[in-house]
């Protein structure tokens, strides 16, 4: 009988070796660096390489399932306005472009953030924009549909239309953000597949075929802010009853979700007959012009639903900061000395937030304040902040990187506990403009707060 000791050596002998997860990793890195290069066909070979010379490896199961044949290859960041935890990061993908079409999509890629850039209500907010490209490689250079089938990495496909519009499948989609493992993303995608034609939105997901950069701002209308389509021709199924921001389903003016539009006497804006593909029986707020129509610019209730859509995402309040020589608990500070306390907020185009500041004391003081959101990536779980009645002690706008600044000291407060509110609002009133970009914020999405408790000694 064999010893122990001696079976342990001999079962070790035959089963294999540890792979190396070191190796693994190096190799990984390897592909990584190639797809920043740009040799996307040396992307895929080190991925299939490293799949099969360290199955064993987390790396090499990354490995395995990029180098299939529909795969992810990498993303790079193409427009970094800011910390994705404050944007709205959309990720720019591609389908039906094989290994050697991804510097034709690159070039492509780079013209999208411009298409945002070009329309008016983006064009106002372009800072709020991060853009991600991320490359996909397709074995097919198809879609699916008119009796032919392809593969690729979205699986794009031709819906049951009489124009035939592209789309793609919202769980590869999901799969290939999973794959980019991106710290902060917003579920948001805007694809564009390579022989597909016009397009469909919804869901967080727009894509459109590879010549209709035209629509893409329809299809984003769609995928982004929830908006229905304003024209009458069926083109698709669609749900019957649904309501939208800029389509109804009653002529009612005081019912329709645009009533506070009507009721401000917005120039233009009615209860018009044929929507959402119906002639009769839909009705949308301006006989023509919108982009969710035939137009080139958002009517006023699309364009309200767009920023309070921004407004999910984007806190008008980038951060705060005390002045770096304090060293107080961040909790309270010991104010003994003059101090100035900084906002940094969000910078539209070609308007200012409004910064107020509140000093409460004494019976004035308010309860601790409520946490900020109970979901960090939709403010609308936060709700509207408490109503405060006063005037604000200061408005200071802020200067044109953001700051804006309160500066207190001990003798505009006196001794004792004292609180002190920041205040950020998008007004979103433009020169020129009678009325704002948003009549109607039921969530409170246009305004944010931060606090400090100050304790002043005896």
């Amino acid at each position: 009988m064999l010893r122990p000791s001696l079976c342990a050596l001999l079962l070790c002998a035959l089963l294999p070796s540890p792979p190396d997860e070191a190796q693994a990793e190096a190799l990984l890195e390897r592909a990584q660096l190639r797809y920043t290069q740009g040799k996307y066909a040396q992307v895929q070979r080190t991925y299939a390489d490293l799949a099969k010379r360290y199955p064993g490896t987390a790396a090499g199961r990354t490995g395995e399932r990029r180098s299939q044949p529909n795969a992810y290859l990498g993303h790079t960041r193409i427009v970094d306005a800011g910390p994705p935890s404050n944007r709205v990061d959309i990720v720019l993908m591609n389908d039906g472009y094989t290994v050697k079409k991804q510097k034709v999509w690159n070039k492509l890629a780079e013209t999208l953030p411009r298409t945002f850039e070009r329309q008016a209500t983006f064009k106002e907010y372009v800072s709020y924009f991060n853009f991600v490209r991320c490359n996909l490689a397709s074995e097919d250079d198809n879609v699916t549909g008119f009796g032919r089938t392809a593969s690729t990495a979205l699986g794009g496909h031709v819906i049951d239309s009489v124009q035939g519009h592209v789309a793609i499948d919202a769980q590869r989609v999901h799969a290939m953000l999973d794959e980019l493992s991106l710290e902060e993303h917003d579920g948001l995608v805007f694809a564009v597949v390579r022989a597909g034609s016009h397009g469909t939105g919804g869901g967080g997901i727009a894509c459109i075929g590879a010549q209709n950069t035209r629509i893409a701002m329809h299809e984003w209308g769609h995928a982004f802010a929830e908006l229905g389509d304003e024209y009458v021709e069926q083109t698709h199924r669609r749900a019957k009853g649904a309501r939208y921001p800029n389509i109804a389903d009653t002529d009612d003016p005081e019912q329709v979700p645009w009533a506070h539009w009507i009721a401000a006497k917005a120039r233009g804006i009615g209860v018009y007959e044929g929507a959402d593909g119906q002639v009769r029986n839909r009705w949308k707020p301006k006989p023509s012009g919108c982009v969710m129509q035939d137009g080139e610019f958002y009517c006023e209730p699309c364009r309200e639903a767009i920023v309070l859509a921004i407004y999910r995402h984007v806190d008008p309040i980038e951060s705060v900061s005390v002045e770096a020589t304090r060293d107080d608990s961040p909790d309270e500070l010991v104010l003994d000395e003059p101090l100035n306390l900084d906002v940094h907020v969000m910078l539209p185009a070609s308007h200012k937030l409004e910064v107020s500041w509140y000093v409460f004391s004494g019976d004035e003081l308010p309860a601790p304040p409520q946490p900020r959101m109970a979901n960090a990536r939709d403010r609308r779980s936060r709700g509207p902040l408490a109503p405060i009645s006063r005037k604000a002690d200061q408005t200071t706008p802020p200067n044109s990187k953001g700051r804006a600044r309160f500066r207190v000291s001990p003798r505009d407060l006196g001794p004792g506990r004292h609180r002190i509110v920041v205040r950020v609002r998008d007004k979103t009133m433009l020169r020129g403009a009678r009325l704002p970009w948003v009549l109607e914020d039921k969530h409170g999405l246009l305004e944010s707060e931060r606090g400090w408790w100050v304790h002043v000694p005896e």
